[in-house]
């Protein structure tokens, strides 16, 4: 289990400069929003060695890439998006990096199967490849209950695609995370580490998410991905901040969670 940093923590700041900060706040690895006209940057107007360079020569290891979702606004948005997603899987694969993660569209806005028939594309894409897709739940969007994650993955069918765990927006979503990892176990494959009160992303140890809890499940069943920081409270010109005070609290809850498990064997 290893802990890396969200970009979006930084969305107020340049590539450079959000990369420069997440180093120096202690993380080691880094997961980056590639969302077209957002942050971190344009996929489409870089290229991978240079993305690369600028991520290692800043002392960081990219741990995934946030490209943004299938658009189901349009048949037109949906084939820009997916895509775009191939490139984002074009780079990863380039760099070494193992997982796209990224999540759906607002609950309202579109039925869920509008989105399966690009994430079927997006599977038969990711055969053969290093790479896989971690699906992201979000409050009140097409991927927000674990039923939401059972019509996908029975349709997808693709070992390549696995859940992606927020814990802050299952909070809001009044989902248990420990019946959770318990239903999906290892097609667990990423995880947002938020801390929430209701609907409000607060600073790490602040609110009332289960983040204790998931972690030390996670250390039992010997998860060996990320966990990844994300704070987007609504103070946002304090987030930075709060990512740095976040690291050495997720470190004393990994450490807890290892010991417990190791006094557990004994």
């Amino acid at each position: 289990m290893r802990i890396c940093c969200g970009s979006v923590c930084y969305r107020q700041l340049s590539l450079g400069e959000m990369l420069k900060q997440v180093a120096e706040a202690g993380y080691r690895a880094v997961e980056l929003v590639a969302v077209p006209n957002w942050i971190h940057v344009d996929l489409r107007k870089t290229n991978a060695d240079d993305l690369g360079r600028r991520i290692e020569d800043a002392g960081l290891e990219l741990a995934a890439i946030y490209p943004g979702g299938v658009n189901c606004a349009s048949p037109d948005k949906v084939r820009e998006s997916v895509d775009y997603i191939k490139l984002a899987v074009d780079v990863a694969e380039e760099l070494g990096v193992r997982r796209i993660v990224f999540t759906g569209n607002r609950r309202d806005s579109a039925p869920l199967s509008a989105a399966i028939s690009g994430y079927k594309e997006l599977a038969k894409y990711l055969e053969a490849r290093g790479v896989m897709i971690c699906l992201e739940n979000h409050y009140q969007n097409q991927i927000e209950f674990p039923e939401d994650y059972k019509q996908i993955l029975d349709a997808v069918d693709s070992d390549n695609f696995g859940v992606t765990i927020d814990t802050g927006h299952f909070t809001a979503s009044k989902v248990d995370l420990l019946k959770l990892v318990d239903t999906f176990g290892e097609r667990i494959k990423h995880v947002h580490v938020k801390d929430h009160i209701g609907a409000e992303s607060v600073p790490l140890g602040k609110g009332e998410t289960n983040n204790a809890g998931l972690i030390r499940r996670l250390a039992q069943m010997e998860y060996p991905g990320f966990l990844s920081v994300e704070v987007e409270a609504k103070d946002h010109e304090n987030n930075p901040r709060y990512a740095r005070e976040a690291l050495p609290n997720l470190e004393e809850l990994v450490d807890k969670a290892m010991d417990e498990v190791v006094e557990g064997e004994q």
